[in-house]
């Protein structure tokens, strides 16, 4: 090992945390996901003839999802969570939610968190 890292060698055994995707990547990596599987399915459902009148509202969804999934994922309320203090999302609105990090509920009201009773 070099002289410069040995004495330092504390700081190469930093703990490693989790690095969730957040707002707009999310809803980026989501469109993503989401955009193959709507051309796929409107493509079959506009070949079966009826189908056609499902199948290109999806392949529009598909090709809006990457640009859509960012604008939901913008305003979602940010916060910590009231049992662990992990930092929390809810990402569809719910009046109530679980904790990633303890798994403990909390409720949601006014953009705010609090524990769920």
């Amino acid at each position: 090992m070099p002289k410069f890292l040995r004495k330092h060698s504390s700081n190469l055994r930093l703990k490693q945390k989790k690095a969730p995707m957040r707002s707009a990547f999310s809803g980026m990596f989501f469109g993503v996901i989401v955009t193959p599987m709507c051309l796929i399915v409107g493509t079959m459902l506009c070949l079966t003839g009826l189908g056609a009148i499902l199948g290109v509202p999806v392949i529009i969804g598909g090709i809006l999802a990457p640009i859509l999934g960012p604008m939901i994922c913008l305003g979602e309320p940010k916060g910590k969570c009231p049992w662990c203090g992990a930092k929390v999302t809810n990402v569809f609105n719910a009046s109530s939610f679980d904790c990633h990090e303890c798994g403990k509920r909390i409720d949601a009201h006014d953009r705010h968190f609090i524990k769920a009773a």
